[in-house]
């Protein structure tokens, strides 16, 4: 398989520039692009259960900044599951499951990829009604 591995930044569903690792399938920068994350050290790999209508959950027994949080699996509960946001330290937060009614057609779990290190502080998890989640990476 030809390509890359390369950064993009891309905006959240609030606007705000993240730098994400990619695939870029072409290997020349023009895409297409998959998003991949990665635990560097799978010894210290964490995961983390948040279950539904949590707010500012933190990820690990305390959380830092650096911690790294690679994929967030969202376990809708009905097809019209609440939404899912992570906030970086005590930051705004980032939707990354908008959630609502008839959001999914089944309740099978999907993975977010996000492969991305806190920059201010503990990864805080918050999630709706209906709808709870699996972190996965590296927290303090």
């Amino acid at each position: 398989m030809a390509g890359a591995l390369t950064t993009k930044q891309i905006r959240d569903g609030s606007g705000t520039l993240i730098t994400m690792r990619v695939w870029d399938e072409s290997g020349a920068g023009t895409g297409p692009f998959s998003f991949v994350s990665f635990v560097t050290d799978i010894n210290a790999g964490d995961y983390e259960t948040v279950a539904a209508s949590q707010t500012d959950q933190v990820l690990g027994p305390t959380g830092a900044t650096g911690d790294y949080l690679a994929t967030v699996w969202i376990v809708p509960a009905t097809t019209s599951p609440g939404a899912v946001s992570i906030k970086d330290g005590a930051g705004s937060a980032i939707t990354v499951f908008t959630g609502g009614a008839t959001s999914v057609s089944n309740l099978v779990p999907f993975p977010v990829s996000l492969g991305i290190k806190s920059a201010a502080g503990a990864w805080k998890l918050t999630t709706g009604t209906n709808v709870s989640v699996i972190a996965a990476g590296n927290f303090t």
